[in-house]
This record gives C-alpha cells, structure tokens and sequence, in this order.
C-alpha cells in the first residue's frame, strides 16, 4: 500500500493504555495463555510514567568478503541493555499496605512480565491480545532519590533469563 504525501496518520495516546502483569508461570512465552495471564498480579498502577527500562536490540555481525569492496553484515545476538522498572513504594507509610509491587518483586524472585499496549488498562485481557513477555530475575532495589513535588519510588532491577523474550504474541485460550 503506497500513502499519497500529505496523508494524515492516526496515532494513539499512550496514557491509560499499559499494562504491565507480574506471572509466576508462563508454559510457553511465545504463546502465554489467558489463564497464565490472569493468575498473575497487576502491577500497572504502580509502574510509574517512563519507569519502564527494558530496551531490547541486535547486534550485528561483520560479512566482509575478499571480492568486493562493500562490508556487508547479518543480525547478530539479541540482549536487553537496562532492565529495571520504577514502582510507587509505600514501605513504611500510611499506605503499606498497598505495596504490591515491592511485596512482589522481591529479590531471587523469578517469573515473567507480561506488557500489553494499546488497550484501556480498565480492560480485561483476552485471548489474541498482542503482548511482549520477558522471563526474569528479580534483583536489587533502591530508593529513587527523593525531588520536590514527587511520590516515594525505588528502581527494581532485573535480568532476563532464559528463555528470555518474545515480544507481540498473541494471547491463547
């Protein structure tokens, strides 16, 4: 399909359209299911806005041949550079006892992250829902450091682990 110049393009806002879902057990990541999904614990209103770090990118491989006087190349290995994300943390506050986030992404803890974008958070995941899943680690976290006019935050980091990731899968019956 060929767009004639001067064709204007929806895009979608993305307030109020993550998800982000803490899954203990996921069978199979390319194919996470439903009930897999929603067994898990909903940790999007804890997620704070731009608290998600997990860039995924391809290193390349150098395809230098003798007969010619061009470089090529070919996609090399996959890696996650900055794992981490940012959550409201009520520890020792009036409201400690909602801070799913920290009770749940404790260190050594290993499950998977399941994001879902461009749905109302307000709806209920369904079977062919696109999402991304990384299987991960839990690692440290530390206190976001406190500025005026903000919430009290911590940076959970995490490594992924095998199988490590799939990103817009569809969700399975």
């Amino acid at each position: 399909m060929t767009l004639a110049l001067g064709t204007e393009i929806p895009s979608t806002p993305a307030d109020g359209k993550v998800d982000t879902i803490w899954v203990p057990t996921i069978a199979d990541i390319t194919k996470p299911k439903l009930t897999e999904i929603t067994a898990g614990t909903d940790i999007s209103n804890y997620v704070t806005l731009g608290g998600w770090s997990c860039e995924p990118s391809q290193d390349t491989i150098s395809d230098q041949r003798e007969n010619t006087t061009q470089d090529y190349e070919n996609p090399g290995r996959k890696k996650i550079s900055g794992p981490s994300v940012e959550v409201i943390d009520n520890t020792n506050t009036e409201h400690s006892e909602q801070n799913v986030a920290m009770d749940t992404l404790t260190e050594g803890a290993e499950g998977y992250f399941v994001r879902r974008y461009g749905k109302d958070t307000s709806e209920a995941f369904k079977a062919d829902d696109i999402v991304n899943v990384y299987a991960v680690r839990i690692g440290m976290s530390s206190k976001v450091a406190i500025a005026a006019n903000s919430v009290l935050r911590s940076k959970v980091n995490f490594t992924v682990k095998a199988p490590g990731w799939a990103e817009n899968v569809k969700v399975t019956a």
